[in-house]
């Protein structure tokens, strides 16, 4: 068992402390922008439609731009890209906030919050992208990489929770307008930072690394690669449909506007539950932690059902936040042990796509469905979005398995007789 103090330690000796600072700070806009533009839209055109309308068109182009930009960084490097990225983004979110204010079409405001969406920086796939290049080389490379991808769960964990807290807050005191403002500013600073930041030298650009390779698969159709991407999209469908079936049950108890105060208890757990498996032995491979963390949510999916009270509720979100965050680590660790060393940022930024997709979609139809329907049918959704899970977790296994056993046996016919 790896102590966890030593282990960030190491981590720490690699990248030093500025870069956890930076890339933690560089991250919450991500959180910040989704919640910020539907708080900004409806209050300055006093619209909830068209406040969904230009969140939900930030958030899709966010999950249809992060491997675009994954691509770009394995060809060209992260720094260029992040650079030209941070300058667009901060420009973006300012139109956002203008466009907002402004006279103008509902199309105009949109095509802003597509451009803003589009080139949000992916700080933690490319913050993953780096601790690859860092730790390798060495007989302790697995359980410090093992302790970067527990870190990165526990910072994005972190991140999710406080950016929404920070739109609330500046939003309350100072006005709509500040939290976009706010993202605009972090991100032109802090990404601009981590783009420049000595990490960013580890990892070597690959020019040809959009090319098929010769003889290869394409990307998507590598199972071992594929199935944490569709393993990220039940996770986020699994988010999605927990927070429309929460604010469904909290509608009906007069409480709807603690919404975010009660949704945020499963950011902790899960944030301890991501740092945790530091300690975690070795020998407990990747699909079994895949499978395990998987078959929780199912539990937990069904234990909502029986919920009753805000307390019973909270208890749920808690076991969910314990399996959500060791679900979160493990599958960026199955998927950066799959990808190709040139595609590397592509794949941890298709990974963070999932989960955004995911999640758009399961809050569209379970909101549609609950809608009409109530907590029950949010509930329903929930379910099939962990049964979803479990079951790309047990074709994970099959694949994971038959991998291995072609592997032996090409050993073996490899042998001299």
């Amino acid at each position: 068992m790896t102590p966890p103090t030593s282990a960030f330690g190491e981590l720490r000796t690699a990248a030093g402390w500025h870069f956890f600072v930076i890339a933690f700070l560089g991250r919450l806009p991500v959180a910040m922008n989704v919640v910020g533009v539907l708080t900004l839209v409806a209050v300055a055109r006093g619209s909830l439609a068209e406040a969904g309308i230009a969140s939900a068109t930030l958030g899709i182009a966010s999950g249809i731009g992060a491997p675009l930009l994954g691509a770009a960084a394995d060809r060209w490097g992260q720094r260029p890209v992040l650079t030209a990225v941070a300058l667009v983004n901060t420009a973006a979110l300012i139109g956002v906030v203008t466009a907002a204010f402004a006279e103008v079409p509902l199309v105009v405001l949109s095509a802003a919050c597509l451009l803003a969406g589009a080139t949000i920086p992916q700080i933690s796939s490319m913050a993953r992208t780096r601790w690859m290049a860092l730790l390798v080389g060495d007989d302790r490379s697995r359980r410090r990489m093992s302790a970067a991808m527990s870190y990165e769960g526990m910072a994005d964990e972190l991140s999710f929770v406080g950016g929404p807290v920070l739109v609330g807050i500046l939003g309350a005191g100072f006005g709509p307008a500040v939290p976009m403002l706010t993202a605009a500013a972090i991100t032109l600073v802090f990404v601009l930072a981590f783009a420049w930041h000595p990490t960013a030298a580890a990892v070597r650009p690959h020019p040809h690394a959009t090319a098929p390779e010769r003889g290869g698969r394409p990307l998507l159709l590598r199972p071992l690669v594929a199935l944490p991407i569709g393993g990220m999209f039940f996770m986020g469908a699994f988010f999605g449909a927990a927070l429309v079936a929460l604010t469904a049950f909290l509608r009906a108890q007069g409480l709807e506007e603690q919404t975010g105060l009660v949704y945020g208890c499963m950011g902790v757990t899960s944030a301890v539950s991501a740092i945790a498996l530091v300690a975690l032995p070795e020998r407990v491979a990747l699909a079994t932690r895949w499978a395990v963390s998987a078959s929780v949510l199912v539990v937990a999916a069904v234990c909502m059902s029986f919920v009753n009270a805000v307390w019973s509720m909270i208890l749920v979100l808690l076991l969910v936040g314990a399996a959500a965050g060791a679900l979160l680590v493990t599958l960026n660790s199955a998927g950066a042990a799959a990808a190709p060393p040139r595609r590397m940022a592509t794949t941890m930024t298709l990974l963070a796509s999932g989960i955004i997709v995911g999640q758009a979609i399961a809050s569209a139809v379970t909101g549609g469905l609950a809608e009409h329907l109530g907590f029950a049918a949010a509930v329903g959704c929930l379910l099939a979005a962990a049964v979803g899970g479990v079951l790309v977790a047990a074709l994970n296994i099959l694949v994971v398995r038959r991998t291995r056993a072609s592997a032996s046996s090409d050993r073996l016919e490899g042998e001299p007789a």
